[in-house]
């Protein structure tokens, strides 16, 4: 497996040499974020300023809501329990969302290196894997690890890294017409490809907290950059994971 450093690199060159093109591949997760940047703030500005137009004491609370709360906490707690999982739902679906399309991207970089001809249209290459099964992996992929976060934050970010390659697994299969399997079959796939290298993969993720430091104090204009950055490295990880696999397997996967 090549180290970090050397995948970084092929990444960085592809970028530097190539950022148009690069920009392009990776528009539509770049939108997202912008729009997710844009949502958080208008959130965090409204908070605020409800919270200085209300004064109110909050710790007067009347007797009355005391004694409704004793005598109906069993229907309090099955409506909590509800929303809890609602909440949870919509999370999941909200993940899954940009996982869609930003896992479509670094499809569009796997494709990229194995022609290794620069895209002509480089926004529809990045569309190229946006598809029903997609959609699954990711939804199911986030569901899982919202449910194992549930447990603790370390094992959410462990099977994170674990389903990582699920979805460039089918999207193998999608492009050389085999047969294509269910979403939960590429999850258990990724699981068994990322054995051994989902530290390596962490670490390749620690290494970028100065890029998006970077991208932090500049209010996000960095992302311009970082963002196809980072999706190129995923690309190149995968690529060199895969190198790994035994003939037998890699004649499944190439």
């Amino acid at each position: 497996m090549p180290n970090n450093r050397n995948i970084k690199n092929i990444a960085w060159a592809r970028v530097t040499n190539h950022f148009k093109a690069a920009f392009l591949v990776s528009l539509v997760p770049m939108i997202l974020t912008v729009l997710s940047v844009m949502s958080n703030h208008n959130r965090t500005t409204n908070f605020t300023d409800d919270r200085m137009l209300d004064n109110s004491d909050y710790t007067n609370v009347p007797h009355e809501i005391n004694h409704f709360l004793q005598d109906n906490w069993p229907t309090i707690l099955l409506v909590s329990l509800v929303i809890a999982a609602f909440l949870l739902i919509i999370s999941a679906v909200m993940s899954a969302v940009a996982t869609f399309f930003t896992e479509s991207s670094v499809s569009g970089f796997i494709d990229w290196h194995e022609t290794n001809v620069t895209p002509e249209h480089p926004i529809k290459a990045g569309f190229q894997l946006l598809t029903s099964m997609n959609f699954k992996i990711a939804l199911l992929r986030a569901i899982y690890t919202i449910l194992w976060s549930l447990l603790f934050i370390v094992p959410g970010i462990i099977k994170s890294l674990s389903y990582s390659q699920a979805i460039y697994l089918y999207r193998d299969d999608l492009r050389h017409g085999r047969e294509i399997k269910t979403a939960n079959t590429y999850i258990s796939e990724s699981r068994k490809m990322m054995y051994g290298f989902k530290g390596q993969l962490f670490i390749m993720y620690l290494s970028l907290i100065g890029w998006y430091f970077v991208t932090l104090i500049t209010f996000g204009l960095a992302n311009i950059f970082v963002l196809p950055y980072t999706l190129a490295i995923r690309a190149e990880f995968y690529i060199a994971l895969r190198e790994l696999l035994p003939p037998t397997e890699q004649n499944t996967v190439l």
